[in-house]
């Protein structure tokens, strides 16, 4: 299983559904594309991400972004031996915050693949825009997964205390994932407190792994967190990664490329940690 094929089939599945105003479907995209790319910039730190409200962004999120997002999140696990062990039990609880575009469950899902490693697994995916939820639907029904996947999404508004007593079970989570999340919420002022109460939830044991943008702001808050929730740190480091892995090819989404003009992202300054909770 490659990120960059499950991602073409969401895409060839979920094209049509773009508003084609005019025809100008693929203009819209583009727009969306070069929009967000300039949020992601300029205005990240301040205003936070861009609108997912809008089709043409969220299709454009995953053709930009998924494909590379969900690889490192399977590279950190694995590349974590307490994560090997969860899953080889057979049976795992995840909880992904921000993850409504699906990139963290393809992560998990491309190492239970390649590692031919059965495992049933009870997902939640929480995450403050309902429209992710459509786009997520489609993923899990592209995937084809057996019934050894099960999924629940969650509301969380981190700008909307009011939404954050919506149940969810990540007092249950085995593994935790904030793979470019905390960057996105990092503006709002009450981040810090949602990330808290998050993590302050989680049992002894738990596993959280982060992958975000390298912006000491950003890993000097998660640090800070997660050390006030007691989680141990297991791998702390920074840099620049790219997809070391010759079966991820850029050329599976070729054909969007030439219609927007831009390719998936393929490299990234970043920083990434491993935490267990004591």
């Amino acid at each position: 299983m490659k990120c960059f094929d499950v991602v073409q089939t969401v895409l060839d599945a979920t094209y049509e559904e773009v508003p084609d105003k005019s025809g100008k479907r693929d203009a819209s995209i583009t727009k969306a594309l070069k929009k967000m790319s300039d949020q992601y910039k300029k205005h990240l730190m301040d205003e936070g991400g861009p609108d997912f409200d809008d089709p043409a962004t969220r299709f454009g999120y995953v053709f930009k972004y998924v494909p590379a997002h969900a690889h490192w999140l399977f590279e950190l696990i694995n590349e974590c031996p307490q994560a090997e062990a969860v899953l080889l039990n057979g049976k795992a609880r995840i909880a992904c915050i921000g993850g409504g575009p699906g990139s963290d469950v393809v992560g998990v899902l491309k190492y239970l693949d390649e590692k031919n490693v059965e495992c049933k697994l009870f997902v939640e995916l929480i995450d403050g825009c309902e429209a992710w939820k459509s786009t997520w639907s489609d993923l899990a029904f592209q995937l084809d997964w057996d019934d050894s996947l099960h999924t629940d999404y969650v509301i969380h508004d981190v700008s909307d205390e009011d939404t954050w007593s919506s149940p969810c079970k990540i007092g249950k989570a085995d593994i935790i994932t904030l793979n470019f999340f905390v960057s996105e919420v990092f503006h709002l002022g009450t981040a810090k407190k949602y990330l808290n109460k998050m993590l302050a939830d989680t049992k002894s044991g738990a596993l959280l792994f982060v992958n975000d943008n390298r912006t000491s702001d950003v890993w000097e808050l998660i640090d800070k967190i997660a050390a006030e929730c007691e989680f141990k740190t297991l791998r702390s480091e920074m840099g620049e990664r790219k997809i070391y892995d010759w079966g991820e090819s850029l050329d599976t989404l070729k054909i969007y490329a030439a219609k927007f003009g831009e390719t998936s992202r393929l490299t990234g300054k970043m920083f990434w940690r491993v935490y267990q909770k004591q």
